[in-house]
């Protein structure tokens, strides 16, 4: 299938999981491909995304906000401030933590948010640590996604799903625009609460995505 995208498709697929590696995710989501998508405003489809006021900037807020890894997923200094007015010392608390099971002990895990709890569950108990770092990892390493990060099935979906839309439009290849009408088509959590916190109804943006491509077909 991936011989049938455009060059630009294919910088899409590849630039995803350097959006997946520069978040720190160890998983490449329907999130990444969309960011990846943004890094060519020009192209078909992504115009339309950016016409109803997307960017690159407001949707990396978005993942952040949908999946963590990010400011979005954090608590604020005032929420600190009320809970400490409460006797929770959320420092403190992260103190004991990390000197019970080290370094990061409460960090959010690096997996699909969009996995089901038992896949989450299993891919921690591999996760454990294994002697070396305090997460299993070497000392002098720094934990991070490394080498190949897998595509996730929602993101796996998704290009499936832009090959449909390329056959039922009649066009022989696969371009930035059959990407973003496959994203547009996601009924996972994670790209629903994305579109939802970009202000996008998918749709409103499939229509106006397909009455834009009319003038060229």
């Amino acid at each position: 299938m991936f011989e049938r995208f455009t060059r630009s498709a294919r910088e899409a697929v590849v630039g995803a999981q350097e959006e997946a590696r520069e978040l720190g995710h160890d998983w490449i989501g329907t999130e990444h491909l969309l960011l990846a998508v943004l890094r060519r405003p020009e192209q078909p489809g992504a115009a339309t995304l950016v016409r109803l006021g997307v960017s690159a900037e407001n949707c990396r807020a978005a993942v952040a906000g949908v999946v963590g890894g990010g400011d979005g997923d954090a608590l604020g200094a005032e929420d600190a401030a009320a809970l400490k007015s409460l006797g929770i010392d959320l420092e403190e608390i992260r103190r004991r933590a990390e000197r019970a099971f080290g370094d990061g002990a409460l960090d959010t895990p690096v997996s699909d948010p969009g996995e089901s709890a038992p896949r989450r569950r299993r891919l921690l108990r591999r996760r454990r640590p294994q002697g070396g770092g305090s997460l299993g990892i070497p000392s002098g390493t720094s934990p991070g996604p490394r080498g190949h990060i897998r595509f996730t099935g929602r993101a796996k979906k998704a290009l499936e799903l832009s090959l449909r839309e390329a056959i039922a439009r009649r066009e022989r290849h696969i371009g930035v625009e059959h990407v973003v009408l496959a994203l547009l088509r996601g009924d996972d959590k994670i790209s629903q609460g994305m579109f939802q916190r970009l202000g996008v109804t998918p749709k409103t943006a499939r229509e106006l995505v397909l009455a834009d491509l009319r003038p060229a077909a």
